[in-house]
């Protein structure tokens, strides 16, 4: 078995999410979850393995990929471990239980289309500079005062009143809400795969669907998050 390029780039964000994962399992789909159970991904992929198995390093096992410049995997007719080989040299990698990793097994069904923007690379990348600059990591998606289908996105300090704050006015929105509606997010949350653009769809029940490329990932608000109904 050989894994694609795309694949490679999914194991290597997914990485940064969680080191566990279950690989083979629902026709392939490869899915993770960060252990506070506030960030959950699924790439629209399929891992096209002969059985399920666990990860428990995920970082060691991409590490051990990243030896060979283009690696054939053979798994075990056991089920205990996969081969990773050139022809030459070769790693046996042992399989972890899947009962005893933090791993997803459904998507979360929700519309998410209450309000829906749009952020390029560059907008997000602002929007994490400055979240660094200003030392916060929450992030406010509000209407503004311009009236009309605007939104913007303000990286503040919600716990302090005199809290320095960075905002970027959002036109490239759709608000389907009488509610007003304050969307706190934690960027640290943020731990996408690099695209183009990034598709935000939240919904009042404070979760947020965005798509990024080939992979989507839900995200929980915070809990200072608001919704009220006009």
């Amino acid at each position: 078995m050989k894994l694609s390029n795309e694949i490679k780039d999914v194991l290597s964000n997914f990485q940064g999410i969680n080191s566990n994962i279950a690989l083979g399992e629902d026709n392939g789909v490869i899915r993770t979850m960060s252990t506070s159970k506030t960030l959950m991904a699924k790439a629209n992929l399929k891992f096209e393995s002969p059985y399920p198995f666990g990860i428990y390093d995920l970082s060691e096992f991409i590490a051990c990929l990243n030896m060979f410049d283009d690696p054939t995997l053979s798994f075990d007719d056991d089920k205990k471990f996969v081969k990773i080989t050139d022809g030459v040299t070769s790693f046996q990698y042992y399989f972890s239980d899947i009962d005893i990793l933090t791993v997803p097994t459904n998507d979360i069904n929700l519309d998410c289309k209450d309000l829906q923007f749009t952020l390029t690379d560059e907008e997000l990348n602002k929007l994490r500079k400055a979240s660094s600059t200003l030392k916060t990591s929450q992030l406010s998606v509000r209407k503004t005062s311009m009236g009309g289908e605007f939104i913007e996105c303000v990286v503040v300090d919600k716990q302090n009143p005199t809290s320095n704050q960075f905002t970027m006015n959002i036109a490239n929105c759709s608000i389907n809400t009488n509610a007003e509606f304050d969307c706190v997010f934690d960027i640290n949350n943020f731990k996408f795969k690099p695209a183009a653009e990034y598709v935000f769809g939240i919904d009042k029940k404070q979760v947020a669907l965005i798509k990024a490329g080939n992979t989507d990932y839900w995200v929980a608000l915070d809990k200072t998050t608001t919704f009220k109904e006009s």
